[in-house]
């Protein structure tokens, strides 16, 4: 089942390095995306916001949309940011906490260099105006490969850092590559988390909150009608 939910990784043009280029979306291109949305009027939401409207209302809000980010890397304060400032978006970045800070390859394709994830500082700033932040887990580390106390210490340690960083309560989570286990459902619920992400690999036929899937925009989304071909499917017309 498809809901409106975005999902994007790194708002910043691949590096010569990079092996895999598909997570990478240039900054004007996601400008353009995001005036597109705002221009068609669609309402800007967290991912909790959306959640809990549809918790409460057994739908999702009407033309309602909600941005996600995965891995909370240093671009989406440095290129995304100033563009949802400046039109006025809401968003969620999923963090693996680990890498707060960091520069590191935990979330890099395997033989890709490391790579810059958000300070304290700046998750703090972006906090302040508007930007969730969820759990993309401890370490990055793929949840079905892993035992119960793994998952368990992914899952928990990494909501209770972000917690307390930024004073709020880390209700979502996104799962590493969208790999997950009934396992991994249930540990997330038991943790407080409200809803969970994957990226395609939830069911298609009912809605799983633990098993959300997003429409993930790539670099191959070049053209503004490959992007709203995409988003199509949504009611984004």
């Amino acid at each position: 089942m498809l809901i409106p939910v975005l999902q994007y990784h790194k708002i910043d043009a691949p590096p010569r390095d990079a092996l895999v280029r598909g997570g990478y979306t240039p900054r004007r291109r996601f400008a353009r995306q995001m005036r597109y949305l705002k221009k068609q009027g669609f309402a800007f939401y967290t991912a909790s916001e959306l959640i809990e409207s549809y918790l409460e209302c057994g739908s999702f809000p009407s033309r309602g949309i909600a941005l996600t980010f995965d891995d909370g890397w240093l671009d989406n304060y440095t290129h995304a940011f100033p563009v949802l400032r400046e039109l006025g978006l809401k968003a969620t970045i999923f963090l693996v906490s680990s890498c707060i800070g960091q520069v590191s390859v935990k979330a890099q394709a395997e033989g890709e260099n490391g790579r810059a994830h958000l300070s304290r500082e700046e998750i703090l700033e972006m906090s302040r105006h508007g930007i969730e932040f969820g759990s993309h887990s401890l370490n990055h580390k793929l949840l079905h490969q892993l035992t119960w106390p793994e998952v368990k210490r992914e899952v928990e340690e990494s909501k209770s850092q972000i917690e307390a960083l930024v004073q709020q309560p880390c209700n979502m989570f996104a799962y590493p590559a969208g790999y997950f286990t009934e396992t991994a459902k249930q540990i997330i619920a038991e943790a407080g988390h409200i809803a969970a992400f994957s990226t395609t690999r939830g069911p298609t036929d009912r809605l799983d909150l633990y098993a959300l899937n997003r429409v993930e925009i790539l670099r191959r989304d070049r053209f503004l009608f490959q992007f709203r071909r995409k988003v199509r499917p949504l009611g984004f017309d």
